[in-house]
């Protein structure tokens, strides 16, 4: 399933970075990333994307299907 992650605190590549390599290790596969959005195709619970994304000192604002 797609997801559209919407974000707040991500300011730079290296918070992009920081965020994609989260992803990847939930088994996440990074379909678009831009700051504070991106899609991403996951078959797990959306709280571990959140869980992930916050423990990295970002806020979420929303995950909604895409």
């Amino acid at each position: 399933m797609k997801y559209r992650v919407r974000t707040n605190g991500m300011g730079c590549k290296h918070c992009i970075a920081r965020v994609t390599k989260a992803m990847e290790a939930l088994g996440a596969n990074i379909v678009t990333m831009e700051l504070n959005d991106f899609v991403i195709e996951y078959g797990g619970d959306t709280a571990g994307v959140k869980a992930a994304i916050e423990a990295l000192g970002f806020g979420v604002v929303s995950i909604e299907e895409a």
